[in-house]
């Protein structure tokens, strides 16, 4: 790493927490080269998009099974799930899953359909969103701050012929789902902020 170099922070190990005025302070402990990474981020994020690599499909859904218990069980909080797939050019297909229901009866997909559809540009989707009118509502999310951020944060995390899982969580539960994914090979994260987690919600109850 050159001096002019900052840390991969998208590839660290990242620990969540709330100060005492309601911040959250994201830290980062080791880059992707080793280098630990001194300080604090301090952001505004209640939520979370987790985009996490897997070397094969089954661990990937396997992955989405203990994700949705621990939802289910009130040990985590998470707003959404996919399971997606890259074909060989890296382009993402949605994979067609038994849907979880949350306890609010919002839809893991439909959130998840949402999520994709806002923060990954078409170009790296290999088939249009689906879920009913998920497409239809998407228009209704509208102001999302750090769009092109976050995708940057991202991108890069899936490759060619990967399955992956896309997840929208509270912030402080970050550590949670990476923890629940042991045989993730890549978890990416990106802040997301509370107005638009809220209109995702909202516009998923629509297509739910």
């Amino acid at each position: 790493m050159t001096d002019n170099q900052e840390p991969q922070l998208a590839d660290a190990d990242v620990v969540v927490e709330a100060d005492d005025t309601g911040a959250t302070i994201v830290g980062a402990i080791g880059d992707e080269t080793g280098t630990q990474a001194a300080g604090k981020i301090v952001t505004d994020y209640e939520y979370a998009v987790a985009l996490a690599a897997f070397n094969d499909e089954d661990a990937a859904r396997e992955a989405y099974a203990v994700l949705g218990e621990a939802e289910s069980q009130g040990r985590l909080a998470i707003e959404g799930v996919l399971v997606v797939k890259t074909d060989e050019s890296g382009k993402i297909k949605v994979q067609e899953m038994t849907d979880h229901s949350t306890k609010t009866g919002v839809k893991w997909g439909a959130v998840g359909g949402l999520v994709i559809g806002i923060f990954f540009p078409p170009a790296l989707l290999a088939s249009t969103i689906g879920w009913g009118v998920v497409g239809g509502v998407l228009g209704k999310v509208r102001n999302v701050a750090h769009k092109s951020e976050m995708a940057d944060a991202l991108a890069g995390t899936l490759g060619p012929n990967q399955s992956g899982i896309l997840a929208l969580v509270k912030a402080g539960d970050v550590d949670g789902v990476k923890a629940a994914m042991p045989a993730a090979t890549k978890v990416r994260t990106a802040g997301v902020d509370d107005s638009t987690a809220k209109q995702i919600s909202e516009a998923a109850k629509q297509a739910s």
